[in-house]
């Protein structure tokens, strides 16, 4: 009995510490439930408010993408690699053949020419010479302790400081000519054609096939019979469009006013043989003024050209008659240099009705009766359908890059596979090349309320773990950041900004958020 007693003592002892521990165990379990509550509180309260949501937003990118992956989001515009054509290249091999210009002499040639075109500046206007010569007259004669006299008022001074005034002009004069920027048009003949040929040609083909490539995409079911191409230069914009729509184009229509450009233009087409067959039997080339405003295309394309015009007055005449020319789209395209964006949201505004800047700085005389004299012979804009910007920007007001004074152009980039025959800078060696480039599609009739309204990326999305920085031009007409997550805008709009690049359009924003950034979570992301 004495060990059974011990037995059962021991046994009491070992159930008491089990129970014990027990206990202990389920008040821990109990302390971390009550510590993770109240930690969560706020978060699972919010969560409440937007049980649903996460249900439509993916529900709506579903939508979207239908049956496509994010990494092939409706958005996508860009192109890999673009290469030129086969038979483009042939052409350009046996022209060069022909011609029997030195390789040195023509890379010479071509170097030079691209390094201007990419660097050339927009003719200044006569109101913008005259305010730098005043503001310099003022600080020369601040400079030199003499009173500027009015046109006419200069009898009454003495030979002396009519002398000082005379030498203060000509101190002016020099300085304007040296500070401000002095325009000259390119006389474009053989040897600048060639030159522009073997260095800035495969540029302007990569640059207007990305572009008419987007408006193929985006619009499957426009099928252009006719198009117009002003200022063909080399026929690069015919060869892109042929590519693209080879069955449905019926007739091109080109116009340069150098025939030397006309000449080589048509030698290309005809494969480098002057009695060669014609890309397509229905190409015509015209050097003079465009004809009757009433005969129409379905396309018209003015790529790299409206820089060569002398004046802003010029530039939007050209503009105007262009809308006139075209039934559906209108495509401008210039150098993603500051002048060259500046150039193409000027012609942009002219179609819109927007009020640019530079108006203000127009001599009203000159800018008045250019207008009338125009206005005498051809039909108003007003009578025009309406017009909408089809791309890049998804709105139609004022460019936000202008705005904010940072002087940054709206441009892309383009790869392309570099053609054996085009002459590259010397610390080149790679066998690809990028094209910078701005451009708008103008589309008439108004804006459909329907039509998608996406932002454009329109800087390099950085991508980061866990989240993506995304820089964009939005519907209401501002630039707007952002910084896209799955927790907070959803899986598959995360994906698409992650698959997305710079010049792509992002679907689905703005999204329906998740969940509200209450906790500080996400800084450090």
């Amino acid at each position: 009995r004495g060990p059974l007693k011990g037995q059962r003592s021991d046994f009491c002892k070992m159930a008491a510490s089990i129970t014990k521990n027990h206990a202990l165990l389920r008040f821990h379990t109990h302390l971390r439930f009550v510590f993770n509550q109240k930690r969560f509180k706020t978060s699972a309260v919010v969560h409440s408010s937007f049980q649903h949501t996460p249900d439509i937003a993916e529900r709506k990118m579903e939508d979207v993408l239908g049956d496509k992956k994010p990494k092939q989001h409706p958005g996508i515009q860009r192109i890999n690699m673009v290469d030129l054509p086969d038979r483009l290249e042939d052409a350009v091999e046996t022209t060069l053949q022909h011609t029997g210009v030195s390789s040195g002499q023509l890379k010479g040639n071509a170097t030079y020419l691209r390094n201007y075109l990419w660097g050339r500046k927009r003719p200044a206007e006569d109101t913008d010479v005259r305010k730098k010569a005043q503001e310099l007259a003022e600080q020369e004669y601040a400079r030199q302790g003499l009173v500027q006299q009015e046109d006419g008022n200069t009898s009454m001074m003495e030979e002396k400081d009519l002398e000082r005034q005379r030498k203060v002009e000509r101190t002016v004069l020099k300085k304007v000519r040296q500070q401000m920027y002095h325009w000259r048009p390119i006389t474009w003949n053989q040897t600048t054609g060639l030159a522009y040929l073997v260095g800035k040609a495969p540029g302007v083909y990569v640059a207007t096939y990305r572009v008419l490539s987007e408006l193929k995409k985006r619009e499957p079911k426009f099928r252009p019979m006719t198009l117009m191409d002003y200022g063909s230069g080399v026929g690069m914009t015919v060869w892109a469009a042929h590519t693209l729509w080879p069955h449905w184009l019926r007739e091109y229509s080109c116009f340069d006013t150098s025939s030397a450009m006309n000449d080589l233009a048509e030698l290309l087409l005809r494969g480098g043989e002057e009695n060669g067959k014609l890309l397509h039997p229905n190409i015509f080339f015209r050097q003079f003024e465009l004809p009757n405003p009433n005969i129409k295309h379905d396309l018209v394309v003015c790529a790299y050209s409206l820089s060569e015009q002398h004046s802003a007055v010029q530039r939007r005449r050209v503009v105007r008659r262009l809308w006139r020319k075209t039934s559906q789209f209108l495509v401008i395209i210039e150098n993603g240099t500051k002048e060259g964006h500046k150039t193409v949201m000027e012609a942009r505004d002219t179609i819109l009705g927007i009020k640019a800047d530079t108006e203000d700085m127009l001599a009203e005389d000159v800018a008045v009766s250019e207008l009338d004299e125009e206005s005498s012979t051809e039909p108003e804009l007003y009578d025009e359908p309406s017009a909408h910007v089809f791309s890049p920007c998804p709105h139609d007001l004022s460019c936000p890059r202008l705005a904010d004074g940072s002087e940054t152009p709206c441009n892309f980039e383009q790869a392309f596979t570099r053609p054996s025959f085009m002459v590259v800078p010397e610390a080149s060696n790679t066998s690809s090349s990028v094209e910078t480039f701005s451009y708008v599609v103008l589309r008439k009739g108004p804006r459909n309320e329907k039509s998608v309204a996406w932002p454009r990326i329109v800087r390099t999305v950085l991508k980061r773990p866990r989240h993506v920085h995304c820089r964009m031009c939005v519907a209401t007409g501002q630039l707007e950041p952002a910084v896209i997550t799955a927790r907070k805008h959803g899986k598959l709009l995360y994906k698409c900004a992650r698959k997305s690049e710079w010049g792509d359009m992002l679907p689905g924003w703005p999204p329906v958020e998740l969940r509200e950034d209450v906790s500080s979570d996400d800084t450090d992301l």
